[in-house]
């Protein structure tokens, strides 16, 4: 039975026809056809996602280095912001990111014109201001500061005609003895420069001791001290002093020195703004005022150069503290009420001021006789003044006024006030 069994398969394989045989090797080959191609069809597909596959890969690669260099760039517009508030910005630094064509780039643009724009905007503002410095600069040569806060006022355009403050205050006068005379030997620029040369060396001293120039007079200026006389006394002789500062400068180049009066009376006055519409200055008005210029025009008859009123005196805040000389009681022209004035002796140098007060007892003397009419005694007193002092020109008056009064006879009403019938 084993035997024969192989030989029955090979029977069966026999049993074929050839075109079963045909049939079935056509078969093999469509499943192999179709088996190749399946395989390219799979290689076409994996070639055709590794291709798309790279394209994603190099397209996610790019992706990122844009979004790198769009972070890095929005970094230097965040470091741009900084740098405007430490105000070292250029329109340099956003140049890269302004060249971009999206968002960002238009964001840089337009954050560079600002900034840009802001920044001309403010050097213009800075350049006005400066302007405008520069004009209240200006404009304070003609209306001080200290003027606009004594009439409390902000700003000179905050001044209007008639705003004035009325107050007791002390007033100061001064001007320069034979300036006609001098001026006539020199040309117009010559006197310009001699009086803004000898204004600078003097009024200064107005400021430091708290008082107002209210307006210079060629040669003179007056000035007012609302804090009080002791302000206004201590100002004359801190000028006095640089007077002989600036007398030693003239000797210097050989130039002649100069001899200034000076005046100084206390009372109620008004300080303001005086003019019309289209000019305006200040000014100081009283009664008070005219006396006290009266009083600087005085000095040069009595040869002083710091002539006081008796109200200075008693407003003091320690008349101790300035020795003084009594020099007459006059009607000053214009007014019929006599005054009693004082010469502060520490207006005068050293030398002149220490024979002044050496010589004070027997001065006081000789006008204590010439007031109550006594006037032999006063004489010989006044001429044992002048041998000691030849320089006084003030006891060389009395001299040449009792020479006068002994020629006319004493006024039946004398009670020894001289009266000016001049300035």
């Amino acid at each position: 039975m084993n035997a024969s069994s192989p030989k029955s398969d090979d029977c069966s394989l026999n049993t074929q026809s050839p075109e079963q045989l045909v049939a079935e090797n056509r078969q093999l080959h469509e499943a192999l056809a179709l088996a190749e191609s399946e395989r390219d069809n799979l290689e076409a597909l994996i070639s055709i996602v590794t291709e798309h596959s790279t394209v994603l890969e190099n397209s996610l690669n790019q992706q990122k280095r844009e979004m790198a260099s769009y972070i890095e760039q929005v970094k230097i517009v965040t470091s741009a912001a900084a740098a405007v508030q430490k105000d070292i910005f250029t329109s340099e630094q956003l140049a890269t990111v302004a060249d971009r064509t999206d968002e960002l780039g238009n964001l840089a643009k337009v954050f560079t014109e600002t900034v840009l724009a802001v920044k001309s905007h403010e050097q213009t503002l800075i350049k006005t201001n400066q302007h405008l410095e520069h004009l209240l600069q200006a404009y304070s040569r003609f209306v001080p500061q200290e003027l606009l806060h004594f009439l409390q006022k902000e700003s000179v355009i905050d001044l209007r005609l008639g705003d004035h403050v009325s107050k007791e205050m002390a007033i100061l006068f001064s001007d320069i003895r034979g300036f006609t005379t001098l001026a006539e030997t020199m040309t117009p620029q010559e006197n310009f420069n001699f009086i803004n040369t000898y204004l600078g060396y003097v009024s200064p001293e107005i400021a430091n001791h708290n008082g107002l120039i209210m307006k210079y007079m060629g040669d003179g200026l007056m000035a007012v001290f609302p804090d009080g006389v002791d302000d206004a006394l201590q100002a004359c002789i801190a000028q006095a002093q640089r007077l002989r500062d600036y007398n030693r400068h003239r000797h210097t180049n050989g130039q002649a020195p100069l001899s200034v009066g000076m005046g100084i009376h206390v009372g109620r006055m008004m300080v303001g703004i005086v003019g019309e519409s289209h000019r305006m200055q200040g000014d100081a008005l009283s009664d008070n005022v005219n006396l006290t210029a009266r009083l600087e025009g005085l000095t040069k008859y009595y040869g002083v150069q710091l002539l006081v009123s008796e109200d200075v005196l008693q407003k003091l805040a320690d008349r101790d503290r300035y020795p003084v000389r009594l020099i007459d009681r006059a009607i000053v022209k214009g007014r019929h009420t006599p005054i009693t004035v004082y010469e502060v002796l520490d207006a005068e140098d050293d030398t002149l001021r220490a024979t002044k007060l050496k010589t004070l007892p027997a001065y006081l003397e000789a006008l204590d006789f010439y007031q109550r009419g006594q006037l032999h005694q006063a004489q010989s007193c006044f001429e044992h003044v002048y041998q000691a002092n030849p320089t006084d020109k003030t006891v060389q008056l009395y001299l040449e006024r009792l020479q006068l009064l002994q020629l006319q006879g004493l006024p039946h009403d004398w009670q020894g006030i001289w009266e000016f019938t001049q300035k």
